[in-house]
């Protein structure tokens, strides 16, 4: 199970956004936590996504956690509705080489971060 950081400014849009991603991913766990507190939890996260709003601070993020894979997401992706559960979720197999879930293959992939599946 990967975990997926989601960092946003006040945690409030993350968590919503992380219930939209369970959904669609059951295997992946997600922390969410402002930008003020991703040193507690970065170390434990497997990749992280940035809130849009968080764009001028994005190498601070990833300044904190070198080896961890990290993206920005586009605006609106944190907004109800617009696809923004699903471009999460395919910006993190995208980012731990996960395959996409598919029509024809509805169960997720369990993969290690940097394995291939």
């Amino acid at each position: 199970m990967a975990r997926v950081l989601l960092v946003c400014v006040a945690g409030v849009s993350g968590t919503f956004l992380a219930k939209r991603i369970r959904l669609l991913d059951p295997t992946l766990d997600t922390i969410v936590a402002s930008y003020d507190g991703v040193s507690a939890v970065i170390d434990s996260a497997d990749v992280m996504l940035i809130a849009p709003q968080l764009a001028e601070v994005r190498g601070a993020l990833q300044h904190l956690a070198p080896g961890i894979p990290a993206a920005l997401l586009p605006a609106g992706a944190f907004a109800a509705g617009g696809g923004g559960a699903e471009i999460a979720v395919r910006t993190v197999h995208e980012l731990l080489g996960i395959p996409a879930l598919t029509p024809e293959r509805t169960e997720p992939t369990h993969a290690s971060p940097g394995a291939s599946a």
